[in-house]
């Protein structure tokens, strides 16, 4: 069939059913036996079907508003070395509900797979995903930068969650660290800050590119003479906060943006928020507790990582992309007690 576009009907003849059971069958549907799926997805293969992006996307607009028809299954790669860091990770759990009420929304299911799961090799775990007709992968974090992650990646649309995974070079969805820490800084001057200070754990900042910690720096040269500048802290879980109460009586900072510390970790140190030193929270995930700071955007980030997903699928666009692209999604602002308005000093001249 060189030259002419393979349609449901030429699989359906090759396959021995029904053009509506190869329908169904080419989108994971569960009322077509798995087994069968998979025989119709060779067949498809084969023949080298590629859907049509443009009958796709007239489908979905004809579908809308009155139900989702099912459109198969996308999956959570976990590729971090513990089985449940999608659970206790704050980001990704935000993450995950956000991508799963959107996929729901286009007719997807998901459903997560660990990479490291025993006695289970990667190209095991493809060819399993190929049979169950899932083409569709969202890359977790390692939580460690420059990490490299072997798959193959050929029969599948892919993209990653934050800055982590570096090799494949994936698409990838993130949230604006620079931009949201530029975020803080202002909301920090308005309130009539200055000497900020800036708190963050290492490794973690490195997973992230280190952009809060570049917006800091760029914000310092742009605003502060050099005497009024606070060095960055980069915070120990191990010294019990013995290490910040020196950095903080050596630099006395008028306000604290920090990563990775909250209320407890101060006390820790023998400083009350706001009393001692106000804090704002660069990662605020419970706009509840309040904490002022950024809720940097994960539980919106899931829906962009689904439709670009979904886009790539419906392209038919597989394997490592010749040319990566990265959707940014930026924070918001959350007002907290932990940042009383006006108690030190006056907005500087030229805050952006």
């Amino acid at each position: 069939m060189k030259g002419t576009r393979v349609t449901l009907a030429d699989i359906a003849r090759r396959a021995g059913v029904s053009r509506t059971a190869v329908s169904y069958a080419l989108r994971d549907d569960p009322n077509i036996a798995p087994e069968t799926r998979a025989r119709i997805r060779k067949v498809a293969d084969t023949l080298g079907y590629r859907p049509d992006p443009v009958l796709a996307k007239l489908m979905a607009h004809l579908h809308a508003g009155r139900g989702r028809t099912h459109a198969g299954k996308l999956a959570f790669l976990n590729v971090h070395e513990e089985r449940d860091y999608w659970v206790r990770t704050a980001a990704l759990s935000d993450f995950r509900r956000s991508a799963e009420a959107r996929a729901a929304e286009l007719g997807y299911g998901t459903e997560e797979f660990w990479l490291h799961e025993p006695r289970r090799s990667p190209r095991r775990l493809a060819q399993m995903l190929v049979a169950r007709g899932i083409r569709g992968l969202v890359v977790g974090s390692t939580g460690r930068h420059g990490s490299v992650v072997e798959f193959p990646w050929a029969d599948f649309a892919a993209l990653a969650v934050g800055y982590s995974v570096e090799v494949p070079a994936l698409h990838r969805v993130v949230t604006h660290h620079y931009r949201n820490t530029r975020l803080a800084l202002r909301k920090v001057a308005e309130a009539g800050y200055s000497r900020v200070g800036f708190a963050a754990d290492r490794r973690s900042e490195a997973a992230m590119e280190n952009l809060h910690l570049a917006a800091f720096l760029a914000y310092q040269q742009e605003i502060f003479p050099e005497a009024e500048r606070v060095p960055p802290f980069f915070h120990d879980s191990d010294d019990g906060g013995e290490g910040f109460r020196r950095w903080f009586d050596a630099h006395r900072p008028g306000v604290v943006l920090s990563t990775v510390l909250g209320r407890d970790e101060l006390s820790e140190a023998g400083l009350r928020v706001p009393e001692d030193v106000p804090l704002v929270r660069l990662l605020l995930w419970n706009p509840n507790e309040g904490m002022a700071g950024v809720r940097p955007g994960y539980e919106r980030l899931g829906a962009a990582a689904v439709n670009l997903l979904t886009g790539q699928l419906q392209h038919d666009a597989y394997g490592v992309p010749a040319d990566p692209k990265i959707v940014q999604v930026e924070g918001v602002w959350c007002d907290g007690a932990s940042l009383p308005v006006g108690r030190h000093g006056i907005r500087p001249a030229g805050v952006p």
